[in-house]
């Protein structure tokens, strides 16, 4: 599903070498299968691997929180993002396909 180039430029943005291109891959695999499926595609097409790049980061990001929605550690809260970020997701409504259903 994900060609070699791809999976390179995502190890390079996220500073990783060789011992993590499998998880790299796999995480970019998912992030194409939500994109396909926010968008209700079966295929990438224009603009959309580059959200799906960016989607896999955003899971690579999150490999150490999750599940979580929420953290206080002291005076410091931090919230997660749970969903696609709206940053993605505003985008990639451009290539939403209508789907029909009966009343």
């Amino acid at each position: 599903m994900a060609d070699d180039e791809t999976i390179k430029k995502l190890m390079v943005r996220l500073g990783a070498d060789d011992s993590d291109k499998d998880l790299i891959t796999t995480l970019y695999e998912d992030a194409t299968v939500v994109v396909l499926d926010f968008t209700h595609r079966d295929v990438l097409t224009g603009g959309m691997p580059t959200y799906a790049k960016q989607l896999a980061v955003v899971y690579f990001n999150r490999l150490d929180t999750e599940g979580e929605s929420a953290r206080t550690e002291g005076n410091v809260v931090r919230s997660f993002v749970t969903d696609i970020p709206e940053s993605i997701q505003r985008p990639l409504r451009r290539y939403r396909v209508a789907k029909w259903s009966d009343l």
